[in-house]
């Protein structure tokens, strides 16, 4: 937006949740606050002496991005479902504000309408969410980070239904899906990404779905799903648990798969007793665990690492290493 007065500028922008955001006083002089967002290529002086407010800093730390015409379908919308369907939605959210500060909400926002249960742990009534936060926080930070700025007339959007969350965003993928765990870190939006990392909210390392993989691991959960759609769009979904014996051959080889991706760039390879914690199976289901990962290798998703090993001390790395 262009052609603004100073105070029209302030009053478009939160300046003071950004300074909150980086956990720095407010400064008592406006044209430190000018200098400072002026630094971040948020705002810029123009050749009429009036101020432009970039593509950036409404993105980053509008009040509202409803106001800037060219943005106002940049804002997240959450859709949240009744069931696993699309047919009965029970509530549409979009959250308005810029990225700094709408990604911390929208987390909130999701892990309150998520399925959780209450269980007693040492006499202590804890309640248990069915998706790990950590990979709500990266999947969604990836959907405002990666998405394609050219592409008209689609928001970011979040869909959650009762067995899984879905994150889209316009634009492909922007490395093979094959290798996301792996990759070197690629960003569409670079000053985009800058920013949120200096927010705390992502990390430009790359580590995003190591992160994502490893957490689902852990609860026992399939590894996400992602998807190119027509090289226009990119979907990610998680997964809710799901018993071993509903999972399909498809879900079992793709998390088979991440998992010894994930291992392999810690150096290390996936055993028999890996794949039975991450599938939630018990010692005595071992045989199950073996088929599993004979499919995979068969499957061509992975292969041992030392062919020599006995049987019962084989590791797995991804069939790439």
């Amino acid at each position: 937006m262009g052609n603004l007065n100073e105070d029209e500028m302030v009053s478009l922008l939160d300046y003071s949740k950004y300074y909150d955001k980086l956990e720095m006083p407010i400064p008592r002089n406006r044209d430190k606050v000018l200098e400072d967002l002026q630094h971040e290529k948020f705002i810029m002086k123009n050749d009429a002496g009036t101020w432009d407010i970039t593509n950036m800093g409404a993105l980053m730390i509008a009040k509202d991005l409803k106001k800037f015409e060219s943005l106002h379908r940049r804002s997240v919308r959450v859709i949240w479902y009744k069931e696993n369907s699309r047919l009965d939605a029970i509530r549409e959210k979009e959250f308005c504000a810029g990225y700094a500060f709408s990604h911390e909400e929208i987390v909130q926002y999701i892990m309150t309408i998520i399925p959780q249960e209450e269980v007693i742990v040492e006499a202590t009534r804890k309640s248990v969410v069915s998706f790990p936060e950590i990979a709500i926080r990266e999947l969604l930070a990836n959907a405002m980070i990666h998405q394609d700025l050219q592409q008209r007339g689609t928001n970011p959007m979040v869909e959650v239904f009762k067995n899984r969350i879905e994150f889209s965003n316009a634009g492909a993928p922007l490395v093979a899906i094959e290798r996301i765990v792996d990759s070197v870190p690629v960003s569409r939006n670079e000053n985009i990404a800058g920013f949120m990392h200096k927010c705390g909210i992502c990390e430009e390392r790359g580590s995003g779905y190591d992160k994502i993989v490893e957490a689902t691991g852990k609860n026992e959960l399939l590894a996400p799903r992602i998807e190119n759609q027509n090289n226009q769009f990119t979907k990610a979904i998680l997964f809710a648990k799901v018993p071993f014996e509903l999972t399909t051959k498809e879900d079992r080889m793709r998390t088979c798969y991440m998992q010894a991706c994930l291992a392999y760039v810690n150096f290390e390879g996936i055993s028999n007793s890996d794949i039975r914690k991450i599938f939630g199976l018990g010692e005595k289901e071992k045989a199950k665990a073996s088929r599993l990962l004979t499919s995979a290798v068969e499957g061509g998703y992975i292969k041992v690492m030392d062919p020599d090993t006995a049987p019962r001390y084989k590791k797995y790395i991804p069939y790439w290493a």
